[in-house]
This record gives structure tokens, C-alpha cells and sequence, in this order.
């Protein structure tokens, strides 16, 4: 039973550092996704405000805000999108873990059945063993008595 608990805890440990290890991952996947675009974002913010400064063209400052204001929302769709892939994978590693572990907890809890059975049979063997042991002396102990009393009698 002691082996038992052990696998059982043990079980539970690898898995709340499988679960610990995904959760890191995507978190610093996900944080470095996240600088991308502010940096992204940063610097074609820079490199606009620059052209911008160079051109006295209404129509031109503002097909380069479109074309600038364009190339970021791709980028950012496209960060977006990684970031949901990344998500759905990272849920289906964590499914992947609560199987196992779910399917885990039912082995060891179907051996911890198989080892109380086994230990309430092996007890109750034990119980009627010393009972007609008992009874034995007993009776042995009734017959010498007997023996005795006719005897003195």
C-alpha cells in the first residue's frame, strides 16, 4: 500500500510539473509575442512619424499612414493568429495531461481496492483461524474438565 501511495504521489508530482513547465512555456512564448508587436509597432510608428516629416503631400502622408496602419494590423493578425495556435496547442497538451492523470488515479485506486479486498480476506481468515483456535482450546480444556470431574467423582 506504501509502494502504492508513493506511484500515486509521484504520479501527481509529474504531473503538476508537466502542467507547471506548459504554463511557462506559453507564458514566455506569449510574452515575447507580445514585445514583438509593441516593438513592431514601435518602430513603424518611428519610421512613419519620419516619412511623414518628409513629405508636404496630403495624399502622400496619408497613403503612407494607410500603407503603415495596413502593415501593422497584417503583422498584428498574423501575432494574433500564433498566439490562438499557440493557446490550442497548449490546451491540448494540458487535455493530454488530465487524461493521464485521470486515467492515473483510476489505476491506483482500482489497486488500492484489489489490496483492501485483499487485506479484509486475508484479515478475516486470520480472525477465523484464531476463533477456531479458541474454539479448539476450548474445547480441550471442556473435555479435560469433564475428564477431571469423573474422575474425582
Amino acid at each position: 500500500m506504501i509502494d502504492l501511495m508513493k506511484q500515486f504521489n509521484d504520479n501527481a508530482a509529474d504531473a503538476a510539473k508537466r502542467v507547471g513547465d506548459l504554463n511557462m512555456k506559453t507564458f514566455e512564448t506569449l510574452t515575447a509575442k507580445q514585445s514583438e508587436i509593441i516593438n513592431y509597432g514601435i518602430e513603424i510608428s518611428s519610421k512613419n512619424a519620419e516619412s511623414l516629416s518628409k513629405t508636404q503631400d496630403p495624399q502622400q502622408a496619408l497613403a503612407m499612414q494607410q500603407e503603415t496602419f495596413k502593415a501593422y494590423s497584417e503583422k498584428l493578425q498574423a501575432s494574433m493568429k500564433e498566439s490562438a495556435d499557440l493557446l490550442t496547442e497548449a490546451r491540448d497538451e494540458w487535455t493530454v495531461i488530465a487524461k493521464e492523470s485521470a486515467k492515473n488515479m483510476a489505476e491506483s485506486n482500482k489497486q488500492a481496492m484489489e489490496l483492501n479486498k485483499q487485506s479484509v480476506t486475508d484479515g478475516v481468515a486470520k480472525s477465523v483461524e484464531m476463533v477456531e483456535q479458541a474454539v479448539a482450546k476450548g474445547t480441550e480444556i471442556t473435555e479435560k474438565a469433564v475428564a477431571a470431574a469423573k474422575k474425582a467423582s
